[in-house]
């Protein structure tokens, strides 16, 4: 074993410094992508082709070269200045001194290509538009940035700096780019701030304790990565009883280049370009719901597993790191998948409180969103530290009661069997066909789609009803709570 060297120690924790300082001092002041481009694009000098690619001086210089040589040099020269560019997910990141910005095809083909142009790329192959294309996918193949491992810690980045939660420490510290941020929230935290305004709102809209905790709680997911709960949440209720007002400062609070504002059917569709959108967003909050949903894309999407996505004239690409999901809705979606897999995944709060017009206060987001931001987010702090405390949502009735409501009439079998009080029976029954032609009439006469014969048996056996087939036809075990003695 090497013997302890005192002076080889010190001079190793000196460069450590020495590194450090020098990383500091070369990271860009805060500022939009824009200004880094522009900073690096100033950096760029003339550069021998042939050299850098190993041709014979006489050797011809095809595009390939052009293309390949001029992306590892945007990025050499982007690593020595210590500015962070990268991409991920097939989309395109700059770190400005404080997160990671997207930075789209439309801004970064023309500096790629002014980059060319600087380095000595003839004028004419750099604007050419099949030049730009290579350019940039050339790019999206080199620049890859692994995704950080960031174990237990919550970390969320506000004007001031990051606010880090790990299982040993909270509190405020310096922007870091390797945490690779890819967001700012608009205002500074300020542990001393509070929000009697937002708080005397939220007790009127939310009387119930435990559906505000769950509320808090669910904004502070937002912010978790590694704590999977597979949640949804759903802000129900007719007009006229708060939820606008907290569609407005969720927005405020997160940022509106945050969240996205997409139906649950465009999200889960085969075919969406909506759901990559999700990839640079905290949150999608849609004002409602809409459609109809795929059931095995939503449960992904809610649980966080990795999913395929796509966008516009891009190729596939796999999420793994996206927003989470909420909606506001005056009606909840009708006939979806009866499993305990696809409801376990709601969260419905329920905003029953009607506000009479002579208490609303049209300014009252405004108000809120003016004074009370960083008081808002205190309190959603307290929700995130106590679901990383618990590792489960506070179990409200109100909540359950919903869900359990929301099955009920999501079903429009067991809305018919409920109506009409069939119960099993194990001597009285029924032909199918002739229940289901009465099931079919109730639905139309509510306004349900019925379900085909199959599923419509399949449901009832799901609630308990026996069947079996006889020479004339399937018969069901059933009678009505009218006709037991």
């Amino acid at each position: 074993m090497k013997a302890f060297n005192l002076k080889d120690a010190i001079g190793d924790e000196l460069k450590r410094c020495v590194s450090t300082a020098e990383r500091k001092y070369r990271t860009p002041k805060p500022g939009t992508c824009e200004a880094v481009l522009t900073e690096l694009l100033k950096q760029i000098k003339s550069i021998d082709f042939r050299a850098k690619s190993g041709l014979p001086d006489e050797g011809k210089i095809s595009r390939k070269i052009y293309v390949v040589v001029t992306v590892d040099e945007v990025l050499d020269v982007a690593t020595a200045n210590n500015w962070g560019l990268a991409t991920r997910d097939g989309f395109i990141y700059i770190f400005n001194g404080e997160y990671w910005q997207p930075v789209g095809a439309d801004d970064f083909k023309p500096f790629l290509a002014k980059a060319a142009m600087r380095m000595g790329v003839p004028v004419m192959e750099s604007k050419y538009h099949m030049f730009k294309d290579e350019l940039y996918k050339q790019f999206l193949s080199e620049a890859n940035l692994q995704p950080p491992t960031r174990g237990n810690k919550v970390l969320i980045n506000l004007k001031n700096g990051t606010f880090e939660i790990s299982p040993d420490w909270q509190g405020l510290r310096d922007f870091d780019r390797d945490d690779f941020i890819k967001y700012q929230l608009s205002f500074e935290y300020d542990p001393k701030s509070v929000c009697p305004v937002f708080d005397k709102y939220l007790l009127r809209v939310l009387p119930d304790e435990d559906c505000r905790k769950v509320l808090a709680e669910y904004l502070g997911y937002i912010f978790i990565n590694n704590l999977k709960l597979e949640k949804a949440v759903i802000l129900y209720g007719s007009g006229a009883n708060g939820k606008s007002v907290l569609f407005e400062i969720i927005n405020a609070i997160l940022g509106t280049e945050n969240i996205c504002s997409y139906s649950l059917q465009n999200l889960t569709k085969y075919d969406s370009y909506q759901r990559a959108e999700l990839a640079n967003k905290l949150l999608n909050y849609a004002s409602e719901i809409n459609g109809k949903l795929e059931a095995s894309i939503f449960k992904q999407l809610v649980s966080g597993e990795p999913v395929e996505a796509r966008q516009i004239y891009g190729k596939p690409f796999v999420m793994t790191d996206y927003g989470k999901l909420m909606f506001n809705c005056n009606e909840l979606p009708k006939e979806v998948e009866q499993t305990n897999a696809f409801f376990r995944r709601f969260i419905i709060i329920p905003f029953s409180e009607t506000i009479p017009p002579e208490e609303q206060d049209p300014e009252l987001a405004n108000k809120i969103i003016g004074q009370e931001l960083s008081g808002v987010f205190n309190w959603i702090l307290e929700g995130l530290r106590r679901l990383l405390v618990n590792k489960k949502f506070t179990q409200s009735m109100k909540v359950k009661e919903q869900i359990d409501k929301y099955r009920m009439e999501s079903d429009s079998v067991a809305m018919y069997v409920g109506e009409y009080s069939y119960v099993p029976s194990n001597r009285c029954s029924y032909s199918l066909k002739a229940i289901y032609d009465e099931y079919k009439a109730y639905s139309l006469d509510n306004g349900y789609k019925s379900v085909s014969i199959r599923t419509f048996s399949e449901r009832l056996r799901m609630l308990g009803f026996y069947g079996e087939k006889k020479m004339n036809g399937r018969i069901i075990y059933a009678i009505r709570e009218s006709q037991k003695k």
